[in-house]
């Protein structure tokens, strides 16, 4: 018999969560693998007190350059900034921003048409 284990219940940032369920579909996970995966990648990585694990870090803070690093270290950084900026992305509402500074904007609609927004919010099916 399988000893069953309790998970408690954990609270989520909307932002890391939107991020995770955009990046879930693209890479063929659940919303709850993916967070799983971020999860295994981040543990890991603290765990890692080698100079690789801490070669890595500085290169992701900008303290060092990606050439600096060996393969295997090389896509472990770059895992942690792809999650970073599609945790940045999700976060960002980039049309709201160009209509605030003047520029018209195209988007889809909750149909799935392709609809044209003006700095002023006006609407128009394209």
């Amino acid at each position: 018999m399988v000893a069953k284990v309790t998970v408690p219940s954990t609270r989520i940032n909307p932002n890391i969560a939107k991020a995770a369920s955009d990046v879930a579909a693209a890479e063929n996970r659940s919303f709850a693998e993916q967070v799983n995966h971020w999860a295994r990648l981040g543990m890991m990585l603290e765990r890692s007190a080698s100079a690789g694990g801490r070669r890595v870090l500085a290169v992701v803070s900008g303290a060092d350059q990606f050439s600096s690093l060996g393969d295997a270290e090389r896509v472990q950084a770059h895992a942690l900034v792809d999650s970073a900026i599609a945790e940045r992305v999700a976060a960002q509402r980039f049309g709201a921003l160009a209509r605030k500074a003047g520029q018209t904007t195209v988007s889809l609609d909750d149909e799935g048409r392709l609809i044209e927004i003006t700095p002023d919010g006006h609407r128009r099916l394209l």
